[in-house]
């Protein structure tokens, strides 16, 4: 099916089906690299909820002893609370983070307001902070932090989501325990084994700080993140692992706790560097992939303009000389005009093609123009064979009214010697003479128009007229020879077209050869049919059958040849002019077997419409009837004077 399209629809198909493919390929890109930017805003949407939840961070660990929050005013309190409350709003269309929000909103109330002093503000603390780092961790989980494979950003986020959290909340706890072993009655051999575990974890902490933050500098191919932060990690690192060394050491609780603000202090800086470095990874991540998108948007948008340019010039340079050369070449098939052209020059396939095709209309040309000259020279020998052919035409379709003029000579002799002379039928015989000698010279110019292929008058003809006038003039010899006619004229036919004398010729050409068949026949009854009857819509049939001889199978078909005969005395002319008289009025002549006698000549003449009618039913059988009392009646005196 698809080898069967025009050539055309195969390229549009091809178009069609590329820019489809296209399509899916620009949506599969867009919408990949959507994703992509979706899960990065989503990290920044994350990320920028931690730096909420760092400054509350700061504010818990601010808090002091006595269970009032440190620096912390009620309004300013409020206003953290608020801030929170307002960053979860903003996040919960995209993060689930509501239940973890408010049990870290109840915690910081509760603590905030100043209703509980000593250890169990201490308690407090670190119960706002352990919710605090429920809260980062469902953060890091429902913005994807806690997913992202990048290495430039993946440590960071493992920093800023987990471990700061946890490390701000370890100090807490040991500031927390050093408070309580200060306090009266307190076991030194359980705080003691409490110290060793909390520094353990601490440290711990850190190293695991310390392998993130080497795994995010190798991750970082520019090395823009370790200026950003590695000078406040440090500070924080050595800040704390001097807090530990002095924990160990030094028994001065005042010095300890200043110096664990500081170092809890250090970490929120690093926690916030930590973030903005973050940020700035996101940020720059989304305009890559930005820029990645629109580059490839771009690319394919190229490829996809060249690949409609190339199919452009395909149709140009493929199809339009295609379509060009198949329209040459129906034309060419349904003109036959050799002289048409292509006329389109190229170096691929197609301009060979239409150069071999160009050349060979031209060979075609010159074939015709020597088939047209071979032709006219055929015709021109043609023509000087048909001069002797003239000569002997002219003596056979002037031997029947020349001899008719002899006989009506003789017979106006005969009535002129007798006493008295018989003068009306003298009159009659030079009368006969007169018309049958026009008659003649009729034939002769019809036969000289024939041979230089002069145009004849055409008139309408009523056929049935025709065949009665040529009846009549053939009517003494069917007389004498004792032949029956019987005919059969179809009523309202159509006129034809054509040289009444040539068709005349025709007719009389025909009803003379049966009169010659019949002439041997003596043992059954001599009988001339003549008929007339519409042939197809647009035609008239003539039949002429008679009971003669007949006409052997193997020359039914030969005695429409020139110059071959049947007869002992015959020049084998007259069915051949007879044959081309009519074929030049359009029409059909042949001839069949009769049964069971003799032969049937058929005529077949288009008509011109409707014409003049013949004589109608009732009347075409008198005639019939008629001809055939006359025929039986015997000879007339006519016959009988042509018989002396």
């Amino acid at each position: 099916m698809f080898k069967n399209l025009r050539t055309g629809t195969k390229l549009i198909i091809l178009c069609s089906t590329f820019l489809v493919a296209i399509g899916v390929t620009v949506y599969s890109l867009i919408a990949e690299k959507q994703i992509a930017i979706s899960f990065a805003r989503k990290e920044l949407v994350g990320n920028q909820y931690l730096a909420t939840l760092r400054n509350v961070y700061a504010a818990i660990l601010t808090t002091g002893t006595n269970g009032s929050s440190g620096g912390q005013t009620i309004g300013s309190a409020g206003d953290m609370l608020k801030t929170l409350s307002t960053a979860g709003a903003d996040a919960d269309g995209i993060l689930q983070t509501g239940e973890p929000r408010q049990a870290l909103a109840a915690a910081l109330r509760t603590l905030w307001a100043g209703e509980v002093r000593g250890a169990d503000a201490d308690a407090l603390v670190l119960d706002a902070l352990a919710k605090g780092r429920s809260l980062a961790s469902r953060i890091g989980d429902d913005s994807n932090l806690a997913l992202d494979p990048e290495l430039d950003s993946y440590y960071l986020q493992d920093i800023v989501v987990a471990k700061m959290p946890t490390f701000l909340g370890q100090l807490a706890e040991m500031r927390a325990l050093v408070r309580r072993t200060d306090a009266a009655g307190a076991d030194a051999t359980g705080s003691k084994a409490e110290f060793l575990v909390l520094d353990g974890r601490l440290r711990s902490t850190i190293e695991g700080v310390k392998d993130n933050l080497a795994a995010a500098y190798r991750g970082n191919s520019d090395g823009s993140v370790a200026p950003s932060i590695d000078a406040l990690f440090a500070t924080m690192i050595s800040g704390t692992e001097a807090y530990l060394e002095q924990l160990g050491t030094s028994g001065d609780r005042p010095s300890l706790d200043v110096h664990l603000a500081a170092t809890a202090a250090d970490g929120v800086k690093a926690w916030a560097a930590a973030q903005d470095e973050l940020d700035r990874l996101l940020r720059r991540r989304i305009d890559g992939l930005r820029e990645k998108m629109m580059l490839s948007l771009g690319v394919t948008g190229a490829l996809a303009a060249l690949s409609i340019l190339i199919a452009i010039m395909t149709h140009r340079h493929i199809v339009r000389p295609l379509e060009r050369l198949e329209h040459t070449a129906s034309t060419v098939r349904e003109t036959r005009n050799y002289n048409l052209r292509i006329d389109y020059r190229s170096q691929d396939e197609i301009g060979r093609l239409a150069v071999a095709f160009d050349e060979m209309l031209s060979e075609l040309a010159a074939a015709r123009e020597r088939e047209i000259s071979k032709q006219a020279e055929v015709a021109r020998a043609a023509r000087l064979t048909t001069i002797g052919e003239m000569a002997a035409s002219i003596a056979h379709e002037i031997s029947q009214p020349l001899t008719a003029m002899v006989t009506y000579g003789n017979l106006g002799q005969r009535w002129l010697a007798r006493t008295p002379p018989d003068l009306d039928k003298t009159r009659e015989a030079l009368q006969r003479i007169a018309r049958d000698g026009q008659r003649a010279a009729q034939v002769i110019a019809t036969l000289r128009a024939m041979f230089r292929k002069e145009t004849q008058e055409r008139t309408p003809v009523n056929v049935d007229d025709l065949l009665r006038e040529v009846l009549a003039l053939l009517d003494g010899e069917l007389r004498n020879e004792k032949i029956e006619v019987e005919t059969r004229l179809a009523s309202g036919l159509p006129p034809v077209v054509g040289d009444h004398v040539q068709l005349q010729q025709v007719i009389l050409n025909l009803l003379t050869n049966a009169v010659d068949a019949m002439r041997p026949v003596t043992d059954r009854a001599r009988l001339l049919r003549v008929e007339s009857s519409t042939h197809n819509p647009a035609g008239i049939l003539i039949t002429v059958e008679d009971s003669g001889t007949g006409i052997k199978p193997e020359d039914i078909d030969r005695i429409f040849d020139p110059f071959f005969t049947t007869k002992s005395n015959g020049m084998g002319l007259g069915l051949s002019i007879c044959r081309k008289f009519i074929e030049a009025h359009g029409g059909r002549l042949w001839a069949s077997p009769a049964m069971p006698h003799g032969s049937v000549f058929h005529l077949a003449l288009p008509s011109d419409g409707p014409g003049a009618e013949s004589a109608d039913a009732p009347s075409a059988v008198a005639s019939i009837e008629r001809q055939s009392k006359r025929s039986n009646a015997g000879p007339s005196q006519n016959q009988a004077d042509l018989a002396v």
